[in-house]
C-alpha cells in the first residue's frame, strides 16, 4: 500500500513539475502539456494523449483533392496547444494527411504554445497567432496561406485553396 501511494505521488509530481526531456532542451513537459519544439512521436507516445491515436486512426484522408507536387514544394509550421480541443482534432488529421502523401517533414515544424498563446522558449509574436491551431504554408520565405483552428471544409480542400495560390 505505502509503494503504491509512493509510486502515484512520484508519477503525480512528475507529470505536473516541467521535465525537460533529455535528448531535446527545446521542450518541456508542464501540468500534463508540452510545450515548445514537438514531433509526432513526442505527441502520439504520451500515454495520456490518447486523443492523438483516436483522431489519427478514424480519419479518412481524401488525398485525390490534394496536388501532392505542390505540396512538395511548401514547409508548413504549425502552432498548437496540447491543451486545445481544435489542436487536438485537426493536429492528428494534419499528420495522417502528411504521412499518406510522404510529406518530407524536414519542411515541418511544430509548436506547442502555451494557453496565452506564446512560446516557452521562443518569442512567436512576430506570428500573430490567435487561435490553435495554425497550420502556416510558405513558398521559401514567402507566407503564402494559414489554416487558422479548424479548416474551411475538409483539411485537405483547405490545404488545396492554398497550395493553389503557388
Amino acid at each position: 500500500m505505502r509503494l503504491t501511494f509512493i509510486a502515484v505521488f512520484c508519477t503525480c509530481l512528475l507529470d505536473c513539475a516541467g521535465i525537460i526531456p533529455k535528448d531535446d532542451p527545446s521542450v518541456v513537459l508542464e501540468d500534463g502539456n508540452y510545450f515548445g519544439t514537438l514531433n509526432k512521436s513526442l505527441i502520439e507516445g504520451r500515454e495520456a494523449y490518447t486523443w492523438f491515436s483516436k483522431q489519427y486512426d478514424a480519419y479518412l484522408p481524401d488525398k485525390k483533392v490534394l496536388d501532392k507536387a505542390k505540396l512538395q514544394r511548401v514547409s508548413i509550421k504549425v502552432f498548437m496547444g496540447t491543451w486545445c480541443h481544435d489542436s487536438r482534432r485537426e493536429v492528428p488529421r494534419f499528420y495522417k494527411i502528411l504521412d499518406q502523401l510522404n510529406f518530407d517533414y524536414d519542411n515541418f515544424e511544430i509548436i506547442g504554445l502555451t494557453k496565452d498563446k506564446k512560446g516557452r522558449f521562443r518569442d512567436y509574436s512576430d506570428f500573430r497567432i490567435t487561435n490553435t491551431p495554425t497550420f502556416i504554408f510558405y513558398r521559401g520565405d514567402i507566407e503564402v496561406g494559414r489554416i487558422i483552428e479548424k479548416p474551411e471544409g475538409s483539411l485537405e480542400s483547405h490545404m488545396q485553396k492554398i497550395l493553389t495560390e503557388l
